[in-house]
This record gives C-alpha cells, sequence and structure tokens, in this order.
C-alpha cells in the first residue's frame, strides 16, 4: 500500500518510520527541503511538490496530513483537493479543530473525495510505543484505512468513535484533561518543594508514584525523567504555552453548559504563567490598600 505523508516534523517523522517498519510504502512532502533527509534516511522516498507526491500514489490514493490546524491545513487540503479524484482520501492527523474538520469533510464531499480526522496522541514515544488514535469519518471509508491505523497504533488503541470530526472532537477534550493532570502534577511538586520537608528527593519520589500508585501514569513518568536530569528544573522558564485545543474545550463546555472547572483552571494557570507582573495582582493589593490600609510592595520598575 502506499501512502502521502505531508508534513514531516517530529510527529510526523515517527509516523513515516512506524509505516515504513510495517511495509507500506511512504512518499513524504515538507515545504522544508532539510526533511528529505529524514525521509530518505528512513526508507522513504521525499518528493519536492504536491503534484509529485500525488502522482506516485497508487489509486484510490491516501494522503496524510500532519501539519498546523488552521490556515496550512486549509491551503494544502484546497490545493490538493485539486489534485485528487473520487474515491481518494484525505487524512487530518492534527491538532485541528472539529468545526474546521466537518467543513473541510463537506467540501471534499462535493468531488467524492473521502475526508477522515484523526487525533494522535502518544508524543515522541509514540514512534517506539505506539500511539492512541482517535478515528471520525464515516464507518464505510475508515475500514478500507485499517492497515494504515494499526501500522501507527499501540497495541489496543485505535477506534473508530465517530462521524466526521468526532475525531478531534475526542482529542480536543483528551488535551484539556490533559492540561488538567498536568496542572495537578505540577503543584503537587510545588507542595513537596516548598512544604513541610524542603529537602525532599523530588526525582525519587516522581519515580516510586510512576511504580503501583493510584495517580501512577505516562506524565509521572515523564515528570521523574525531568527531574532526574535536574531536580530544580533550574534551565526551564516558568512560562507555558497552550495549542489551542485547551481553549476549544473551554469553549465548547461554556457553549454546552457543561461544568469544566478543573481544566479550565488549568488552561488559565497557563495564562497567568506568562505574565511576569499581572495588573489584576496589581489592582487587588492597591484595593487592599484602599480600603483597609494594607500595606503593598513596591514595583522596581
Amino acid at each position: 500500500m502506499t501512502i502521502g505523508l505531508i508534513g514531516v516534523g517530529k510527529m510526523g517523522a515517527g509516523l513515516l518510520r512506524r509505516w515504513l517498519k510495517a511495509g507500506l510504502e511512504v512518499y513524504a512532502y515538507d515545504q522544508n527541503a532539510e526533511a528529505a533527509a529524514v525521509v530518505e534516511s528512513a526508507g522513504g522516498t521525499f518528493e519536492s511538490s504536491l503534484e509529485s507526491l500525488i502522482a506516485q500514489l497508487n489509486a484510490p490514493r491516501v494522503i496524510w496530513l500532519m501539519i498546523p490546524a488552521g490556515e496550512a491545513v486549509r491551503d494544502t487540503i484546497g490545493a490538493v483537493g485539486k489534485e485528487l479524484a473520487a474515491g481518494d482520501t484525505v487524512i487530518d492527523g492534527g491538532n485541528s479543530h472539529f468545526g474546521d474538520a466537518q467543513r473541510h469533510g463537506a467540501t471534499l464531499a462535493k468531488r467524492d473525495i473521502r475526508f477522515v480526522d484523526v487525533g494522535v496522541s502518544g508524543g515522541l514515544a509514540g514512534e517506539v510505543k505506539g500511539y492512541a488514535l482517535m478515528v471520525g469519518g464515516a464507518k464505510a471509508q475508515v475500514e478500507p484505512l485499517t492497515e494504515v491505523f494499526e501500522a501507527l497504533a499501540a497495541p489496543g488503541a485505535y477506534a473508530h468513535v465517530g462521524p466526521v470530526g468526532a475525531g478531534h472532537y475526542v482529542k480536543m477534550v483528551h488535551n484539556a484533561v490533559e492540561y488538567g493532570m498536568m496542572q495537578a502534577i505540577g503543584e503537587g511538586f510545588h507542595l513537596l518543594k516548598d512544604g513541610s520537608y524542603p529537602d525532599l528527593d523530588l526525582a525519587q519520589i516522581s519515580e516510586l508514584w510512576s511504580q503501583g500508585t493510584i495517580v501512577r501514569s505516562f506524565l509521572m513518568e515523564l515528570a521523574a525523567q525531568a527531574l532526574r536530569r535536574d531536580g530544580q528544573l533550574s534551565d526551564i522558564e516558568a512560562y507555558v504555552e497552550d495549542n489551542g485545543e485547551g481553549r476549544w474545550s473551554v469553549k465548547e463546555a461554556v457553549d454546552q453548559a457543561v461544568p469544566f472547572w478543573t481544566n479550565t483552571a488549568a488552561l488559565y494557570a497557563r495564562f497567568d504563567s506568562r505574565q511576569a507582573e499581572p495588573f489584576s495582582a496589581k489592582l487587588i493589593a492597591a484595593l487592599r490598600k484602599e480600603f483597609g490600609g494594607h500595606e503593598v510592595k513596591k514595583s522596581s520598575g
């Protein structure tokens, strides 16, 4: 089976290598020409344009996108859609919004081109351990792609979760839950570090918690890995980005009137991490001074 891959970043390269090991014939394209070395060293074929990529694929053609959500996905789908034919399939494996997936599916369906959205979880370790795949699309259009998915998935970690958009929707909520879990781990270790026993070995504790405890998880294993390298995390700035899915999940929870306390707070904590001197805290301090005469600390700036 041939498959075309658009986007050979860190995640895309992992998918590429798993497909090749499973015996699939992979043709890849990336705007960054340096990706050619990654593709060719793995045993794949790098193409210099979308047109040449599509020309290499056997019909019905399958193209997997692993590129940033939004404009890049929209433009790429528009470009490849002009080159594809009825019965071909476009798969978006990035972290796109589920509403975008629905729109892309509807647009491609006008030309009888199939569209499938896949939420991919597992991070960089997924290349070795296998990924978890959350697949959205019509059942009759998903089933012929079983070989593609099984080559990527860890044992038992591939599921068709619903119609077009459902794959990205389930992954969106998954990532919001991840925000909450990471926030809980971060706060817990902050208390261990600055609490009543300040000399605790955080790397040791994280390793202990990774073995047999109720809170054991892959995230705890990663915490242990980071703390083994540097127990004080001295080279890491306390600045946490968000990739969009946390925001989308909070908005969806509001739209559906679903309580989403923990994961919303985790998103806001990320916003707070980027504030050197949040204006809100300044105003709160000023209010305490105004109504109660409480002392305030003077800014050095």
